[in-house]
């Protein structure tokens, strides 16, 4: 049992305070606060050794903040997944509404994703549930516009899909594709030809195309991060590199 001595355990439950377990020995004090800044206002912290890992407490200022922390379990701080859970476990199915005034999940995902943390596709995909309950389909929408946007600007520079259909014609890729998967795939087809089965595969096709739109979000926020602090190379000398900010604290 880990005698916590810097957060002290409120005595009355609150869904406020998170524990998370199975952090990487590697990972540093800021590196793990940093990751959960991106969740809201944390009011107390406190990291300790346990084993081969890492615990950390993380007591949030907002229950909405604790609750997209709890959302980031199997992501990745350094080279070990993390598990999320709250700290009082009755305190999980709270009856807090979400305000319309909070960040749309899929933003923080995006923020942490930018900030070079490894998140699974599966904790996006639940990110877009959440925001789409709570009415924030038009922020994830516009992120589908313009990751569109994005491929087709890079497709008539760089001509991606010609140069693809030129490999696929002079080594048959598609063919041997075809061939080693064989019958199968007229069986799928056969299932999704079905009315379930074209449901399902237009609902599966939209989400992967939002949750490539949130990973254009994090390659757009991450770029115009450099270019805000980027630094004139006469301004540094050759030996030293700029300083790397930490993330501010932000409110879920």
């Amino acid at each position: 049992m880990t005698n916590w001595s810097i957060v002290k355990i409120p005595e009355v439950p609150t869904p406020n305070l998170i524990i998370v377990t199975n952090i990487s020995a590697a990972a540093s004090e800021k590196t793990v606060k940093d990751f959960f800044l991106f969740c809201g206002k944390i009011v107390g912290f406190e990291l300790q050794t346990e084993g081969d890992r890492q615990v950390a407490l993380v007591l949030f200022e907002r229950e909405s903040a604790a609750k997209t922390a709890c959302m980031l379990t199997n992501a990745m701080i350094v080279d070990s997944t993390i598990t999320v859970k709250p700290y009082f476990e009755e305190s999980v199915e709270s009856d807090e509404n979400m305000s319309q005034e909070n960040k749309p999940k899929v933003t923080v995902l995006a923020e942490i994703l930018a900030a070079g943390y490894t998140l699974q596709d599966q904790i996006i995909e639940k990110g877009l549930e959440i925001d789409a309950k709570y009415g924030f389909v038009g922020r994830i929408q516009s992120y589908v516009e313009a990751a569109k946007n994005q491929a087709k600007t890079l497709d008539e520079k760089y001509h991606v899909t010609a140069k693809a259909t030129e490999i696929d014609q002079k080594y048959h890729v598609q063919d041997r594709v075809n061939a080693a998967v064989g019958q199968g795939i007229d069986y799928s087809n056969q299932a999704l030809q079905s009315a379930p089965g074209l449901k399902v595969a237009g609902v599966a096709s939209q989400v992967k195309e939002q949750i490539a739109a949130v990973h254009y979000e994090a390659r757009r926020l991450a770029d115009e991060k450099k270019t805000k602090t980027a630094v004139p190379s006469s301004a540094v000398p050759a030996d030293e590199g700029a300083p790397v900010d930490a993330p501010a604290e932000k409110t879920a």
